[in-house]
């Protein structure tokens, strides 16, 4: 049994798709995370990295943070966390790698994200990613919190609508399946949301006046696939190892692209900064 999950929470998660676990980090844990991703947005302010949008003020100086656990060893040791891995590898029947991190301010009045597939664009075979999205504030969908589209884990990958970037930040959407109900899910600091990367999610608008919601998103895949698109060549075992794997040279997303170059600078990862940009 992993740490915080039983037998029965391991059905929910093969038969929804997601799973909330409640308090695997302490608060203390969470501001120290958050301490190391606020010194990372002072020095890409400081170096003018970032450049203020007057029609977004907030999300355009606030943008998403991308791949520092890199560089960081605080970063890093939190998401190989022990207790993490064990719940990860319990849900999963091995062991995991790391792909990509995500760390996300999501200010008032940052814009939500349509429902989509994380495996769309990772482009793991075979199987799926596997996200664990840590919460680092409380999450409402006041806030931006998140949403799923119950049962959709097993889906294939979808062909998503594209759409205005008015209506959506990727500038593509994917709309609630004939039959399938949504579900929204509340957190607090310290709770780990897990879910694959076939399961249809999104999450909400900032629609509060004053509160964040900060979050890290690290997706992980396990460690028998054989092709990945994304990080193929800077995978982490939990051990903190760098790992290589094939190239899938085909993610589904380049069905809207040209060839993988150009999805790897495409609009699908607006207000990013990555962290060789620092």
């Amino acid at each position: 049994m992993g740490t915080h999950v039983s037998e029965e929470q391991k059905r929910f998660f093969e038969q929804e798709g997601y799973l909330v676990v409640k308090g695997v980090y302490s608060r203390a844990e969470v501001e120290q995370v958050n301490e190391e991703y606020f010194k990372f947005w002072l020095d890409l302010m400081a170096s003018g990295k970032i450049q203020q949008d007057s029609k977004r003020p907030l999300e355009s100086v606030f943008p998403r943070l991308r791949d520092y656990h890199r560089e960081n060893e605080t970063v890093t040791k939190f998401i190989i966390d022990p207790r993490l891995m064990e719940i990860m590898e319990y849900l999963l029947g091995e062991p995991i790698l790391v792909i990509q991190t995500s760390y996300y301010f999501k200010t008032p009045g940052t814009r939500g994200l349509p429902y989509h597939q994380d495996n769309y664009s990772i482009g793991v075979v075979p199987d799926t990613t596997y996200a664990a999205w840590v919460s680092l504030d409380p999450s409402d969908q006041e806030n931006g919190g998140l949403s799923f589209v119950r049962k959709t884990q097993q889906f294939e990958l979808l062909s998503p609508k594209v759409v205005p970037e008015t209506v959506s930040v990727y500038g593509q959407m994917i709309e609630v399946p004939e039959g399938y109900e949504t579900v929204e899910v509340t957190t607090e600091p310290g709770d780990v949301v897990i879910f694959n990367g076939n399961i249809l999610h999104g999450s909400s608008e900032n629609f509060s006046r004053h509160r964040f919601r900060r979050v890290l998103v690290t997706h992980y895949a396990r460690e028998s696939m054989e092709k990945i698109t994304l990080n193929y060549n800077y995978l982490i075992n939990k051990r903190g190892e760098r790992v290589r794997k094939l190239l899938n040279p085909e993610p589904k997303v380049l069905e809207t692209k040209n060839n993988i170059f150009e999805f790897r600078n495409a609009t699908y990862f607006d207000q990013i900064i990555k962290r060789n940009e620092k």
